[in-house]
């Protein structure tokens, strides 16, 4: 997800002043939001191609030491902005790379490893909706060269097409989309189960992560569920780190989670217990459906 953030933040960082009528993207100020994101574009795009930006071999060099340099074989961009703002995004990346910088010491091996062997595929388009005052991401499609593929869509009432409005914006909708390969959890549970403490290494620490998970899915309201998705979503974590399989979630929250309902939860005495997790969820609506075993 860090390819994601980090090229949306680039695209979203774009800005002209136009009027009312819908505008195409200005490729001339990739380069601009590059920097403003953090990031140095070391080659210009290309002239448009069927409105779309095109960047060839692209290298985004992260300008602080503690985050990945930026490859793509080849990386395309097209949007639309109407007063002022930018109302529609379409992003496709193929041939993505993370490049750590030698410099971070700060970065875990197994991660390092990680960005380095794995390149990706990158498909990504989100408008705004001016009659719901919605920002509707309606394709989020990351291929890993393991095999690991994740779609997401989503709707965030109140977030406007910038980086710094999604904070304050609420989720009404998200669907997600996991297909595990079975290779991408275990390194990333080890690491989290070192952090949980205890001196934990290994296979305890794997075991640790995926107990915490336990835990958390045995807090969740059942009222929040529909059918049998808690238990679903509890046979899902029971098989990590090597179970592969097919994880479909879809959650609706008509009334929105946004930051407020975040700040009450965690400021509460135990943030990922069944009381403050039953605050976060209330009116919201969950399915869930896993499908164990490697899939088409």
């Amino acid at each position: 997800m860090r390819i994601h953030l980090s090229l949306a933040l680039i695209a979203l960082g774009l800005a002209w002043p136009v009027r009312a009528e819908t505008l195409p993207i200005d490729c001339a100020a990739l380069p601009k939001a590059a920097k403003g994101a953090g990031y140095i574009l070391t080659e210009p795009p290309a002239d448009p191609e069927a409105g779309w930006c095109v960047l060839d071999g692209a290298a985004l060099r992260a300008t602080v030491t503690d985050r990945p340099d930026i490859l793509a074989d080849r990386l395309r961009l097209r949007g639309t902005m109407a007063d002022g703002v930018m109302v529609s995004l379409q992003l496709e990346a193929t041939g993505l790379r993370l490049r750590p910088k030698l410099s971070d010491r700060n970065l875990d091996d197994r991660l390092e490893t990680l960005m380095r062997l794995q390149g990706a595929d990158l498909r990504f388009e989100a408008s705004v909706n001016p009659a719901t005052d919605t920002l509707e991401i309606r394709e989020l499609v990351l291929r890993l060269s393991g095999g690991t593929e994740l779609t997401v869509g989503a709707d965030i009432r109140g977030a406007g097409p910038s980086a710094r409005s999604l904070p304050g914006g609420s989720l009404t909708a998200l669907d997600l989309d996991w297909r595990n390969d079975g290779n991408l959890p275990r390194p990333v549970m080890e690491i989290a189960g070192e952090r949980l403490g205890g001196g934990l290494k290994g296979t305890a620490a794997v075991d640790a992560t995926r107990q915490a998970l336990s835990a958390l899915v045995e807090a969740l309201p059942d009222a929040a569920f529909d059918g049998g998705g808690k238990d679903a979503l509890a046979r899902m974590v029971a098989s990590l780190p090597q179970g592969r399989g097919r994880l479909l979630l879809s959650l609706t929250a008509p009334d929105g989670i946004g930051a407020a309902r975040l700040l009450i939860v965690g400021l509460s005495d135990d943030p990922l217990g069944p009381k403050a997790l039953a605050s976060l969820l209330q009116g919201a609506r969950l399915t869930v459906s896993w499908q164990p075993g490697l899939m088409p």
